[in-house]
């Protein structure tokens, strides 16, 4: 009998082993491009942008054990983790190919979107040729001309002024770009970020330029983590101002009816395309220095 005890955790052992050896060996190899902290009142979540380093187009699984080993290690204290992976020469601005989303328990939810590979050399034929080409008398050129006055006492005057249908919601975003010791890439630290409506044509809205909040946290992050985070080594006296329309950001079915449930009918200088997903984005700088 004591014998066959010995023998079964032998082979439980072994199985274990192969499990985790087969379970590492499915982990691709990566390099994180960007680390994104968008914690909101006690909230703490964290993103990741992440290029995995294949020739080729990986599975599911490979991304999937991918995502999570790179909670595993180092992000399980966040509330939210999401990881966004993509393929070398991907636009990690635009739509990720793979999203893997954590909360502390580990991941609750991972899809691949294969549209995201629309118009990359990573694209899918059969996808191409799927794509339903929109009649030109269904498209329509749209305009939005953004306006950013300092009013003092660190104020911003907002003055947007577009053709898109009165109803839809813009994104007014707010970030400080600063850098990174060791890094080139250049980091945004959230100042303001708000959906708003079009109304008559325009959107009018004041914001406070509050830098104490994105940077106290992020500080902190470094402090507890020293591993994962490096120190700011320059913060740039600019603000960067960004107004994005997205289908997907709480659009109402009649403003879709005339945009497109996916945008396609939208074009114009601002209009940006990935897979069947087409947003449009409007930015400009403003100079306001950095204050605590």
């Amino acid at each position: 009998m004591k014998n066959l005890l010995n023998a079964i955790l032998i082979s439980l052992l072994l199985i274990s082993c192969q499990s985790n050896s087969e379970k590492k060996s499915e982990i691709l190899k990566y390099r994180i491009t960007e680390k994104q902290d968008i914690s909101y009142l006690n909230n703490q979540r964290m993103v990741y942008r992440i290029i995995l380093d294949v020739d080729s187009l990986p599975t599911d699984k490979e991304m999937r054990n991918t995502a999570i080993y790179i909670w595993e290690n180092g992000n399980k204290n966040w509330k939210e983790f999401t990881a966004f992976l993509y393929l070398p020469e991907m636009n990690t601005g635009l739509t990720a190919y793979g999203v893997g989303e954590f909360n502390e328990d580990g991941l609750i939810k991972f899809e691949k979107n294969e549209n995201a590979l629309f118009g990359t050399k990573w694209e899918i034929k059969e996808m191409k040729e799927a794509v339903k080409k929109i009649p030109v008398s269904e498209l329509k050129e749209y305009t939005i001309k953004l306006s950013a006055i300092n009013e003092g006492e660190r104020k911003v005057k907002i003055n947007i002024n577009t053709d898109f249908p009165d109803g839809v919601n813009f994104l007014l975003s707010i970030g400080r770009t600063h850098y990174l010791k060791g890094k080139n890439e250049a980091y945004s630290g959230d100042i303001f970020s708000k959906d708003l409506t079009v109304k008559n044509g325009k959107i009018e809205t004041i914001v406070n330029i509050n830098d104490t909040k994105w940077y106290n946290e992020y500080q902190e992050l470094v402090k507890a983590l020293p591993d994962d985070f490096s120190p700011i080594s320059k913060i740039s006296d600019k603000i960067d101002i960004d107004v994005l329309f997205s289908p997907r950001r709480n659009q109402s079915a009649d403003i879709l009816k005339i945009l497109g449930s996916n945008g396609e009918f939208v074009t114009g200088d601002g209009a940006e395309k990935s897979g069947n997903l087409t947003t449009y984005r409007i930015s400009k700088e403003l100079n306001i220095p950095f204050k605590k």
